[in-house]
């Protein structure tokens, strides 16, 4: 008897426990609605009364609108009123637009753009061509561009080989320099080989040390 009063109080204790924290997990009214106005599933239509539910349909109402205009993919036309879609449509054509200048191919629609637009667009494909070209990438249709813009093109892909044979590194055409370029790229090679020799780093031709030497002096001394 005396367990099984121990027993009761135990189990009655549990039961109490499990409904309060049941009811703990429960949102206020306050909290609820504002898990209504934010749009939240665990928003309890019920708990709201009637100017809240009319608060909750406004601000549900204008949520869709901005995702709507904005172009997210939860957006619901058929909720908008006239007004609304004319500046949805409209946002619509400006982002178009810019993705469209941006080279965005894949978030550009052409149908979208009036013809003064599409002068625009034009445009700005073929400026981003030239621009590619003369960063010497390879993404370049040279096709496209006027006989100056070629030329132009040209002299900065000799300047790009220049560089990289003056560096050592990237791609180095030594059959595209001249006679001048040919010989700034023998006397940085030969400086470089020097360095390499004095501070053992690197590769270092013993063979040619000597004659480096010489060609360095007449360079100017260093200031401290």
């Amino acid at each position: 008897m005396r367990l099984a009063r121990r027993v009761l109080p135990l189990a009655a204790l549990g039961v109490w426990t499990v409904m309060a924290m049941a009811q703990s997990d429960e949102p206020s009214r306050s909290q609820n609605f504002q898990n209504c106005l934010d749009g939240y599933p665990n928003c309890n239509a019920k708990r709201l009364d009637s100017s809240e539910q009319q608060a909750v349909e406004q601000a549900l109402h204008s949520l869709n609108f901005e995702n709507c205009y904005t172009g997210f993919s939860d957006c619901n036309r058929s909720e908008l009123t006239r007004p609304e879609i004319a500046i949805v449509e409209r946002a619509a054509q400006t982002r178009d637009l810019k993705n469209c200048l941006e080279g965005f191919d894949d978030d550009c629609n052409k149908n979208l753009l009036s013809g003064p637009e599409r002068d625009t667009v034009m445009l700005a494909e073929h400026i981003n061509n030239l621009k590619r070209c003369l960063d010497t990438i390879d993404a370049c249709d040279e096709s496209s561009l006027s006989p100056s813009e070629k030329h132009a093109v040209g002299l900065a892909r000799q300047d790009t080989n220049l560089q990289n044979c003056l560096d050592g590194m990237g791609d180095c055409n030594r059959a595209q320099l001249n006679t001048s370029e040919h010989g700034e790229v023998m006397r940085a090679a030969r400086i470089q080989n020097l360095q390499n020799c004095i501070s053992g780093v690197g590769g270092c031709d013993e063979r040619t040390k000597g004659n480096q030497k010489t060609a360095t002096s007449t360079l100017p001394p260093k200031r401290d």
